[in-house]
């Protein structure tokens, strides 16, 4: 009787411990699946990342690139202006000499 039931007792034991071993190896499967899971997505995320920066500082480059242009732009605009300005003087004195003469 005594044995039967240190019999029964491990064979409960046996059991639960069978199934504690099931459910960890359940339990594992389910973290490298998760590992796995989460490293994809920290791939993407890096992916993102890295394609995010190339392409600011491709429009940043742009942005500076325009800038440069548009300041070049500028300067020929007022070189121009400059000797527009000067012919304008010319005309001027010219005409006010001419004024002086009649």
């Amino acid at each position: 009787m005594e044995n039967e039931r240190i019999y029964n007792l491990m064979e409960k034991m046996y059991r639960e411990f069978s199934e504690f071993r099931k459910e960890m190896t359940e339990f594992k499967t389910e973290m490298t699946e998760f590992k796995t899971e989460t490293g994809k997505r920290f791939d993407k995320v890096e992916e993102s990342i890295s394609k995010f920066e190339n392409e600011t500082v491709d429009k940043i480059k742009a942005l500076f690139d325009a800038r440069e242009v548009q300041t070049d732009v500028n300067e020929k605009i007022l070189s121009t202006l400059g000797r527009i300005e000067a012919k304008v003087d010319v005309l001027q004195m010219e005409t006010a000499h001419i004024r002086r003469i009649k």
